[in-house]
């Protein structure tokens, strides 16, 4: 889900990308009715049982049975849910983002493994209305685990600039409106000495806030005043806590 949705298995061709969404929907949301899933799924025309269990029953092709002998997409006792051994890229992004957040030290390797699975926005290229809010929180997520990142790369007596401007951009191409990335991003190539590099950060958020009617915090107008004077407080603006 951490990109164009895909399932292990289901095609893209025919009824593929319907499977997926619905396999996609009841994991993210486990134990609901099958009348629930029918709305979910068309909100202005729900399915009828009898299209969704035909997408039940080609989930269930698809995925086979576990190594126990249960089938993956179990029939439903108290609604729908597949088995605990089905996992998703979102589910491992959440386990290492938790982990990484929680170990200032040695975290941070789990942070740079939980954006190596980004393949792109979550839900890239598909509109689906049941998936609005959860599409919103993996996007936030990203943010605070790619923002997180960047300021552990600029911390320290060794920091890793590089590093850093690989998880703020990262961080980016998911949310391109977050200005806490913005600030990391002018306070990385402030700290690295590159005019060149806070003027482009500058012009690109300028656009972005223009692009979306946008209002600037004003954390990030005075960083903008802060860098492009050269004033030595801008890192403490730069790593300032999102609100």
């Amino acid at each position: 889900m951490l990109g164009p949705l895909a399932v292990s298995g289901v095609t893209t061709s025919g009824h593929g990308p319907k499977v997926a969404a619905l396999a996609a929907l009841i994991h993210l949301r486990p134990g609901r009715s099958a009348e629930f899933l029918c709305t979910a799924m068309d909100p202005v025309n729900p399915w009828s049982t009898r299209t969704l269990q035909s997408r039940l029953s080609e989930i269930r092709s698809r995925l086979g049975t576990a190594p126990d002998g249960s089938p993956y997409l179990p029939r439903p006792t108290h609604g729908y849910r597949f088995h605990p051994d089905v996992t998703s890229d979102w589910q491992r992004f959440q386990d290492l983002a938790t982990r990484g957040l929680a170990d200032p030290g040695a975290g941070t390797a789990d942070l740079e493994n939980a954006l190596y699975l980004l393949r792109g926005k979550p839900f890239e290229g598909r509109d689906l209305a049941w998936a609005d809010a959860v599409q919103q929180e993996m996007i936030s997520r990203i943010v605070d685990t790619a923002h997180t990142l960047a300021v552990r790369h600029t911390e320290g007596d060794h920091p890793d600039l590089d590093a850093a401007r690989r998880a703020a951009l990262r961080g980016l191409e998911i949310d391109e409106t977050s200005e806490v990335l913005y600030r990391d991003w002018m306070n990385i190539e402030w700290g690295a000495g590159n005019t060149a590099g806070v003027r482009k950060a500058i012009a690109r958020l300028h656009q972005v806030a223009r692009t979306y009617d946008i209002s600037l915090e004003p954390v990030t107008e005075q960083l903008i005043e802060l860098v492009l004077s050269d004033q030595s407080g801008a890192a403490r603006y730069a790593r300032s806590p999102r609100t």
